[in-house]
């Protein structure tokens, strides 16, 4: 399930200016939208454990980066894509974002549609994927570098962190996930990925991107659409569609 939030400055048809950490913002907004919700609880724990929504910010057009300044201008209107598997949290982000409608919320920026996107259901055994963005994976060592690590090494971290988390929901949230979530691979000659580094909350971090072509049980491909890959999901990183 998807929702597309659409913003727009407060003063129509004018270029915003950005900062290069953005998401932490976005991460605010996610958290007004779920203020009156139980999944806001969340918010309230020292480790609240994975994230059950993915995110990502995607811009009509970037027009300027300014490494000095670290700002960046862009061309509204801004998408601001969230996706899960869970209904109940998908209501939530759907009623906090309606009562957000018309109302200013960050960095200038006023809530202006929300659209819920058609359901997406992955039937084969393999997948093509866009990365929207930036994706994190986290080895033994720290963040991968996909020029430095061996394809073993990015299977591993997407398959820890996809069972991690699918045993993490079935136990906190009661969630019955079907037996067939297992591991899944990479499928290099499909796959077209390359190493990112992104500002985040004060510093860079190493991340993939471009489209990563998986092989695996259909339903643990549609748990790393609904859910992310990698970790940070929860920050904006990992988010997934369908090429």
């Amino acid at each position: 399930m998807r929702l597309n939030i659409i913003l727009e400055p407060r003063e129509m048809k004018q270029n915003v200016i950005f900062p290069l950490d953005f998401r932490r913002h976005f991460i605010s907004l996610i958290k007004s939208m779920l203020e009156n919700s139980p999944v806001f609880n969340r918010f309230k724990q020292s480790k609240p454990g994975y994230s059950p929504y993915v995110f990502s910010v995607n811009f009509q057009q970037i027009l300027d980066i300014d490494t000095r300044t670290k700002e960046m201008c862009v061309k509204p209107p801004i998408y601001f894509l969230i996706s899960t598997g869970f209904y109940e949290v998908m209501t939530a982000l759907c009623n906090g974002a309606i009562s957000l409608k018309g109302k200013d919320t960050i960095l200038g920026l006023k809530l202006c549609r929300i659209n819920l996107m058609p359901l997406k259901k992955i039937k084969y055994s393999q997948q093509v994927f866009k990365i929207r963005g930036h994706a994190v994976l986290r080895g033994r060592d720290g963040y991968l570098d996909p020029l430095e690590c061996t394809i073993y090494d990015l299977e591993e971290a997407i398959n820890t962190h996809l069972l991690k988390q699918h045993e993490f929901f079935c136990r906190e949230y009661g969630k019955s996930f079907s037996n067939s979530i297992g591991k899944v691979k990479i499928i290099p000659s499909v796959s077209s990925y390359h190493k990112g580094v992104c500002s985040h909350y004060g510093g860079q971090i190493t991340t993939l991107r471009g489209s990563i072509a998986l092989g695996g049980s259909p339903d643990s491909l549609q748990f790393l659409y609904d859910f992310g890959l990698g970790v940070r999901t929860g920050q904006g990183f990992g988010f997934l569609e369908v090429k």
